[in-house]
């Protein structure tokens, strides 16, 4: 837990607002200068809410008091009478604004008092850190002397360690709160609905992978346990031959099987190609190599650009000689569909049909 220092400090009062402004949001200090011991006191959003929640969460009111008088009280032995009391269940933080109380009563006396005037500021008694965040407050009280100089800085601490040493429990279970909303992965402004659900699931979760009872009456530290356990025991036994095979034996299975499908698909290609020369949508030996490369960069794409093409009725009858265009004059006679073909390609084919 972060060391935290205390201090006092004054606002205004403001008997006819709806919410009395316990401390304000954002960076202040006071009017002597204070803090000393840190650049300056800042209340965070985040840190307001949680100061709201746990001041909620206690079952009793807070103490408005005269000039701190119940700081020196324990060691003075004079009373120290309330001007106030801030309802538990009344805190809560307003953006913008800061950490509030929506439900506070005045003694009769100190309402006499503020009326007239006679007292004019609030004065939170914080709880900080040595960056200036201010994490808790111990209690308010009515004053005339903002920063309250009259009151040695030895009795501010002494007041101070005394509420921690009674409020220690609740300081450290806000410590282990914060860890598990971050652990559940939650803001520290969650709801206890939300931390309870992502809790429950969390613990669901992790009794389905590893068999605990977590979300029942199992506690981590078992449920962990176990966990270990069953990892362990996955890790050391030996692999079930009926639903594992060796890795070399997988590897080979699946290059033969590639290998199948690669020569099925080349036989579909060439088949593809064959159909498409002899009804005149491949003519020639350079579109049959165009073909096959494309087939083999793209083959879905070859097949739509061949089922794309019109096939033409002149030359379906004809392109088995086309792939023979070379042969030597009067080694063969050609048709007259050969002839329109060479022509198209510009081939002289130097024989008559």
């Amino acid at each position: 837990m972060k060391n935290l220092l205390a201090a006092l400090c004054a606002f205004d009062i403001n008997l006819s607002a709806d919410k009395l402004v316990l401390i304000p949001e954002g960076i202040f200090k006071g009017i002597d200068g204070r803090p000393f011991d840190a650049p300056h006191w800042r209340l965070t959003p985040e840190n307001g809410r949680i100061i709201a929640a746990q001041l909620n969460a206690r079952t009793i009111d807070m103490l408005i008091d005269y000039e701190h008088a119940i700081i020196a009280a324990k060691e003075s032995g004079k009373p120290a009478p309330a001007s106030g009391w801030l309802r538990s269940g009344g805190f809560e933080y307003v953006d913008g604004i800061g950490l509030c109380s929506n439900n506070w009563t005045w003694t009769k006396t100190a309402n006499d008092y503020i009326e007239a005037e006679e007292y004019k500021y609030l004065s939170p008694f914080i709880l900080y850190d040595s960056t200036g965040d201010v994490l808790g407050l111990i209690n308010v009280t009515l004053t005339n002397t903002p920063n309250i100089d009259s009151l040695p800085p030895a009795k501010i601490a002494a007041a101070a360690q005394d509420f921690l040493s009674k409020n220690h429990e609740d300081l450290t279970m806000n410590e282990f709160l914060k860890l598990m909303l971050k652990k559940l992965g939650l803001a520290e402004t969650a709801t206890e609905q939300e931390v309870l659900a992502a809790a429950n699931s969390a613990f669901t979760k992790f009794d389905g992978a590893f068999g605990t009872s977590l979300a029942a009456d199992q506690t981590i530290i078992a449920a962990t346990d176990k966990a270990i356990e069953v990892k362990t025991a996955a890790n050391s036994a030996a692999p079930d031959p009926s639903k594992f095979v060796p890795i070399a034996m997988y590897n080979e299975a699946k290059a033969q099987a590639a290998k199948v499908a690669s020569n099925g698909q080349a036989k579909e290609r060439d088949d593809l190609i064959a159909a498409a020369c002899a009804d005149g949508r491949i003519t020639g030996e350079a579109a049959i190599a165009w073909s096959k490369e494309f087939a083999e960069r793209d083959y879905e794409g070859f097949k739509a650009h061949l089922a794309g093409i019109p096939k033409i009725a002149a030359l379906s009858q004809t392109q088995t000689s086309v792939t023979d265009l070379n042969k030597a004059p009067n080694q063969q006679q050609f048709t007259p569909e050969d002839l329109a073909i060479a022509g198209m390609m510009g081939v002289d084919l130097g024989a008559k049909a």
